[in-house]
């Protein structure tokens, strides 16, 4: 019983990186932190409250014209350091996009740039929270050494 529980939690990890929500990153941190109980949840939690604290510092800035184009930039990069530390691969990816549009100062692809980074931010929030839910119900489960991440490579989306 205890061996078809682990297989499960592994293969929810794994949809989560074949969905390309999650990457080596986060799998990584959670081997990091396994030995202390209610880490990663707690890891988890910042990093969803700065999701907020992004949003709440964006949306003014994207009320111009208007726009001050360094000061949008300077909140992405920031909030893209703790997605790519996190390893949130869409929310990156959508960042990047978002980054992309401020460089070319299209404002209202940048807008909705922002809508898709809010949207991936609350699919990866659902996620996680079901995957740490599922697997705290069980005893604690050791994490394979060598996941299959996928193509981390590819940009396809």
């Amino acid at each position: 019983m205890a061996d078809q529980f682990a297989q499960y939690v592994a293969d929810l990890r794994q949809s989560l990186i074949d969905e390309r929500i999650l990457d080596g990153q986060f799998l990584e941190l959670e081997r990091y932190v396994a030995n202390t109980p209610g880490r990663l949840e707690e890891i988890c939690a910042v990093y969803f409250r700065h999701a907020v604290k992004f949003t709440d510092l964006m949306v003014p800035r994207l009320q111009g014209p208007p726009y001050n184009s360094l000061s949008i930039d300077w909140i992405l990069d920031r909030y893209r350091g703790k997605t790519s530390i996190f390893g949130a691969t869409r929310v990156t990816h959508q960042i990047d996009c978002m980054r992309k549009n401020v460089k070319d100062g299209n404002f209202e692809s940048c807008k909705i740039a922002f809508e898709h980074i809010k949207w991936e931010s609350e699919v990866l929030q659902l996620k996680v929270e079901n995957y740490l839910k599922v697997k705290n119900q069980g005893p604690p489960i050791e994490i394979e050494d060598q996941p299959d991440y996928g193509d981390m490579n590819s940009d396809s989306e």
